[in-house]
Parts: C-alpha cells; sequence; structure tokens
C-alpha cells in the first residue's frame, strides 16, 4: 500500500508538473508571431516560417523538460524499491520507453537537419547548392518587411544635395570605398540618406581588399564577397559597385531600410541583418546578389 501511495504521489507531481510547464508555454506562445497587431504591422509569410520555427523550439524544450523530470521520477522509483524486483524492473522500462522516444524524435531532428543541409548548405564562392541560402533547416533570412509598410517618417534633418564622402557615416575601415559607387549608386545612396537621416551607416560599398583586386581574386580570404557580387560590379566583375550594405546597428530598423531602399527605387534588397548586422541594397542595374 505505500509503494502505491508513493507511487499515486509521483505520478500526481508529474501530471502537475506538465501543465505547468504547457500552460507557461502556451502563455508564451502568444508571441511567437509579433505580428497583425495593426494596420501598420501586417504579416508576411516570414512571420509565418518564423512561427513554425518558434513552434518547433518551443516543442523541444517541452520534450527535454518532460523527459528530464521522467526520468528523475524514474530514479526516484528504483530508489524506493527496496529490492522489489517488480517495482524496480517498472522503474527501468519506465526510463527505457522516455530514452527510447527521446531518441527517435532527436534521431527524426538529425536526419532531416542532414538532408536539409545536403541539399542546401553552400559554400562562399561555389555553385553547387540549390539557392535555398541555409545552413540548415532552422536556420534562414528572410525579410519580415511588408509591401505595404507605408512611408518613412520625417527624420527633421537636413537632406544632402549631392554625393559627398564627408556628409555619410560609415563603418570603421569603410570609408576608403565610398569612390568605389557606381553614379547609380551615388544617386541611390545620397537618396536613401535624405529619408533615413544620419544614422544611417555604410558597412560595405565595394571591398576592405580593394575593387579591382577582388573582382579579379574575389576567391582569396581577404575579399568579403563573392563572385559577381553587386559590390563587384554585378555578374563581369567590371566597373564600379552596385551595391551598399547598411547597418542596422545604429537604430534603423529592416522595415526602415527598406522602405527607404523602396522608395528610392532600389533593384534588390536583402536582409542579411541576423547574420551580418546590416541590409544588401543594390542598384536596379544589378539585382542578383
Amino acid at each position: 500500500m505505500l509503494k502505491k501511495s508513493i507511487i499515486a504521489k509521483l505520478l500526481l507531481l508529474f501530471v502537475g508538473f506538465s501543465f505547468f510547464i504547457l500552460t507557461t508555454a502556451n502563455a508564451s506562445a502568444a508571441g511567437l508571431v509579433p505580428c497583425g497587431l495593426g494596420k501598420s504591422d501586417p504579416c508576411t509569410l516570414c512571420h509565418f516560417l518564423i512561427g513554425i520555427k518558434g513552434l518547433i523550439d518551443w516543442g523541444m524544450k517541452i520534450i527535454v523538460t518532460l523527459s528530464i523530470a521522467g526520468i528523475s521520477i524514474a530514479g526516484v522509483m528504483y530508489v524506493i524499491s527496496s529490492g522489489d524486483p517488480t517495482f524496480a524492473t517498472k522503474a527501468k522500462g519506465f526510463v527505457t520507453s522516455i530514452i527510447i522516444g527521446f531518441s527517435l524524435m532527436l534521431g527524426g531532428w538529425l536526419i532531416i537537419n542532414t538532408t536539409f543541409w545536403l541539399l542546401s548548405a553552400q559554400k562562399d564562392g561555389d555553385d553547387y547548392s540549390l539557392g535555398l541560402e541555409s545552413k540548415n533547416w532552422y536556420t534562414f533570412n528572410c525579410s519580415t518587411t511588408s509591401t505595404t509598410s507605408g512611408t518613412l517618417p520625417p527624420t527633421g534633418e537636413t537632406p544632402i544635395e549631392g554625393y559627398d564622402c564627408s556628409q555619410l557615416s560609415f563603418q570603421s575601415g569603410i570609408s576608403a570605398q565610398c569612390n568605389d559607387a557606381s553614379d547609380a549608386l551615388k544617386t541611390l545612396i545620397v537618396c536613401m540618406r535624405n529619408k533615413l537621416g544620419s544614422k544611417m551607416t555604410i558597412n560595405s560599398i565595394s571591398d576592405s581588399a580593394g575593387l579591382s583586386n577582388c573582382q579579379t581574386k574575389y576567391a582569396e580570404s581577404s575579399c568579403a564577397h563573392t563572385a559577381g557580387s553587386c559590390h563587384y560590379g554585378g555578374a563581369d566583375n567590371a566597373g564600379q559597385s552596385e551595391a551598399v550594405d547598411i547597418s542596422t546597428k545604429t537604430g534603423l530598423t529592416v522595415n526602415n531600410i527598406t522602405t527607404a531602399a523602396n522608395e528610392c527605387s532600389a533593384g534588390y534588397v536583402l536582409d542579411e541583418s541576423a547574420k551580418k548586422n546590416h541590409v544588401h541594397v543594390s542598384t536596379s542595374a544589378c539585382k542578383n546578389n
């Protein structure tokens, strides 16, 4: 009777603990997709992907937590078995079931991750990927900017009238790239600077290793971009730079930068803030990368 009473209490504790974890997780689940709260914050496909990833992360935490709790309870059952082979066998079976279940879940996760990595992982300068531009199935870049994001608020600053390197802000060591911009890129930069104000900081225009050097020796480790990059003039690796990277570490959001780029008729915008803390913007003369 004592053992049955102890088992009942342990099971009750396990159910209560599980309910607490699930309730807490559900309370936080409301913030998995932070969008759709107003007309100025519409949901996008990227928000959907972020929500799926959030659910996967949330589920993993619950499974790990419950597995640890289950093994702990089984361990207590085994300790208090007092040599009772039946009770000890039940405790071992409980642990075995938990380990098998957790192993199957982890094995499935690893198989999916490995498959997606083999299909989509890419290395700078190589062309063997399928264009998914991901390192694995749960790390990705996408933009949460809606096409209905609206216009930028006024900066309250005096606009600049022409392309003047002294009036632009650069990340340390990048100002030397200023004159590598094409005429089209200079026009784009001036337009975006007037919309974003002095918070706009340029992370890259061409390459610190030298534009002409990296146009012919882009495979060298000193060159930051890949062959055909708009930073090197595009597919032919010729001419001036057709791209600029705008920092997201100076108070500007991806939405701010993307909106300014679109209003200035940019050809291509790529959110690289997750890994590189900037948004890549290129002119209409170079729309690929």
